[in-house]
């Protein structure tokens, strides 16, 4: 049997973890039925050891990844150990997943009779019951979901598959609580194959290399991980580092922002974030359940720690979060969560301020928040078929001392791909009639930021209704320059009616939409900070 102690068997198991996740996303990818997973990539794959600790994700969606730990071990104190052939699917976001949309699979990997761990994804489903259809945000002032129970089918951890035999009654109550049956159907099933192929191709390891070596070398992989990490952290400044921002509203009420506060704190090899000075738990979606807290810390802390640091539990030790139960970043069960997202991308934007006045060096631009979305239900005329289409936009990254940000990107946590407009003009009743970068949006500097895109669709059904929305709109709450840059510019909505020149801005209260066949919707994202005092 080979050793992990052999600095070669190490290194192809390490890199070996990382392939397997990588078949496992591509198989998700190709596989599943909803633009939203195919296009978009909004899902993730994982490997976790046998104690539960991630060893390898799929490096796509941070604010899924990170949560893998936390629903996992919610599924195992619900369950207990689980035998092979075992499936357990969960979405329930106070028993560690993110919110209702993304459902999460898990599946034990055994070997010669040794548990090697547990490999899991996580995609976001167009659909999961609830008052109206999800995206994956989902959209910002939805006055639709007061609480969880209003936003969908709520599945606790349970086993989907035990013993190799899918529970038909679970599954069915599944497909009957959500408007798209047929999609959801083919993105859980896409989620289960691809489970079976990273147990197969984790079992090859094992027989390779013996099962016990498998083990040994993901511990070890963690281990090497977390002693790189804490050196870089002890060698930074130890001291506090205060931020404050605020998201427009809370989901229902744009009276008045929303307080998000960090106190970061680096010490003893560790990095330690309070967000005590944060609001409390809102009535409205924005609420953040503990583990997408997490998995913004988790985030920005990789970001910080530059090359050389693996993605795995080992550097993610080294984050402790403190907040007060019944905040926003702690919320109480059944608060609305849907929404979460929004939050999070503020939390991390303040992370990153505070990392960047921390670490000059290092410093960054903020990257925009705004998360433009369209969401909208419509009757196809080709087909006579309900289609719902849910598209998001993407803005600026932050600039920094090496240079510019990115334009036309999903920031932060999120890393989703802009849908091609054929597929739209393909699988919906709708035209794409522009799509491009913004000029005048990047801030300034030395560096300018990124730019944000703009995106407009021309409806080609009688009527369709639902809501389009996006974050950062107010004046003043684009993404902040550094060391002198600056600003990105705000997001925005707007509607141009059939027939009409002008655009009409969308308010933030508006919680329903209706358009008819002509109408265009344009959304445009905020841009990029800038770097630097420009000459």
């Amino acid at each position: 049997m080979a050793r992990v102690d052999d600095p070669v068997v190490r290194e192809l198991l390490w890199n070996g973890f990382d392939a397997i996740v990588g078949e496992m996303s591509l198989l998700l990818q190709r596989s599943s039925f909803s633009p939203m997973i195919r296009e978009m990539l909004d899902f993730s794959c994982g490997f976790l050891d046998p104690q539960g600790r991630i060893v390898a994700d799929s490096h796509l969606i941070p604010a899924q990844a990170g949560t893998l730990e936390f629903a996992l071990a919610g599924a195992l104190a619900r369950t207990g150990p689980l035998d092979e052939g075992d499936v357990v699917i969960t979405n329930d976001p106070y028993q560690g997943a993110t919110h209702l949309p993304d459902v999460e699979v898990f599946a034990p990997v055994h070997a010669a009779g040794v548990l090697l761990g547990y490999v899991a994804t996580v995609a976001h489903h167009i659909d999961i019951g609830g008052i109206q259809a999800r995206n994956r945000g989902a959209i910002p002032g939805h006055a639709a979901s007061r609480d969880l129970f209003e936003e969908g089918l709520q599945l606790p951890p349970v086993k989907l598959i035990e013993g190799g035999v899918r529970n038909e009654a679970l599954w069915q109550v599944l497909l009957r609580n959500v408007r798209d049956p047929e999609s959801v159907d083919g993105d859980v099933t896409a989620q289960l194959s691809s489970c079976r192929r990273g147990i197969a191709r984790l079992a090859e390891l094992a027989e390779r290399y013996g099962a016990g070596t498998v083990v040994d070398a993901a511990a070890d992989l963690i281990d090497d991980t977390s002693a790189r990490a804490q050196e870089r952290l002890r060698a930074w400044p130890k001291r506090t580092v205060h931020k404050v921002g605020h998201l427009d509203g809370d989901g229902l009420d744009y009276s008045r922002p929303v307080r998000v506060e960090v106190a970061v704190t680096v010490q003893d090899g560790r990095m330690r974030v309070d967000l005590g000075g944060s609001a409390p738990q809102t009535t409205g979606t924005f609420n953040v359940p503990w583990s997408s807290t997490y998995s913004g810390l988790y985030y920005a802390l990789r970001c910080f720690l530059g090359p050389g640091i693996r993605q795995n539990h080992g550097y993610m030790m080294h984050v402790e979060a403190v907040a007060p139960e019944g905040s926003i970043f702690r919320p109480r069960r059944p608060a609305a969560v849907v929404s979460r997202h929004m939050a999070v991308q503020v939390l991390t934007d303040l992370v990153f301020q505070a990392l960047s006045e921390l670490l000059p060096n290092r410093a960054v631009a903020s990257s925009h928040v705004s998360f433009p979305t369209l969401l909208m239900r419509t009757t196809d005329p080709r087909t006579g078929t309900q289609r719902t289409l849910m598209d998001t936009v993407g803005g600026g990254s932050g600039a920094h001392r090496d240079g510019p940000g990115d334009d036309g990107i999903d920031s932060y946590t999120s890393n989703c791909a802009l849908i091609p407009a054929e597929v739209i003009e393909l699988e919906y009743p709708w035209r794409v009639t522009a799509c491009a970068l913004v000029d005048g949006t990047a801030g300034n500097g030395v560096h300018r930021g990124g730019r944000a895109v703009r995106r407009e669709y021309e409806l080609l059904a009688d009527a369709a209704t639902g809501r389009v929305a996006a974050e950062q709109r107010r004046a003043g709450s684009g993404a902040r320059g550094v060391a002198g840059g600056g600003n990105g510019s705000p997001a925005a909505v707007a509607i141009r009616r059939h027939g009409r020149d002008d655009w009409q801005s969308v308010p933030f209260e508006t919680t329903a939409l209706a358009l008819l066949r002509g109408d265009v919707v344009r959304l445009v994202a905020g841009g990029g900070g800038g770097y630097g005092v420009a000459e």
